[in-house]
């Protein structure tokens, strides 16, 4: 099981818009925001994670292996909607984004309050509340 603090840290990675805490340049494909700092050192030290620009205040870092991560991540997404276990991470390429991408779907589900609109990497919510693949 993936820690609240790591998973808000990647979901917010995955949720990265001009209008939200985080946000993506497409050009240098850096996110910028305020983000625990714990845990970004932690993953920068597992290789998962770039430090750009950092101290107090905003980070700026990069996600090594981007690409592998967001398809990891949408397939853990598609994985728990399908109602499969969590067994499928060991035939992953990268089994922690699959299981980042599996618990945020699960979290996002069993909120009370259906979020219409809703867009993270790998699913959208729509206005009658089911989830749908991007």
């Amino acid at each position: 099981m993936i820690s609240k603090k790591v998973r808000e840290l990647f979901v917010s990675l995955m949720e990265a818009s001009d209008d939200s805490p985080v946000t993506y340049d497409v050009e240098t494909e850096q996110y910028s925001g305020f983000f625990n700092n714990a845990v970004v050192d932690k993953y920068i030290d597992l290789g998962a994670l770039e430090l750009v620009e950092g101290g107090e205040g905003s980070i700026t870092i990069l996600l090594n292996n981007r690409d592998d991560f967001l398809s990891s991540f949408a397939a853990g997404a598609r994985e728990a909607n399908n109602g499969s276990d969590q067994s499928y991470a060991d035939y992953n390429a990268n089994p922690f984004a699959f299981s980042v991408g599996y618990e945020h779907f699960h979290q996002v589900s069993k909120k009370k309050r259906k979020v219409s609109g809703y867009v993270c990497h790998g699913f959208e919510r729509d206005d009658t509340g089911l989830i749908h693949q991007q």
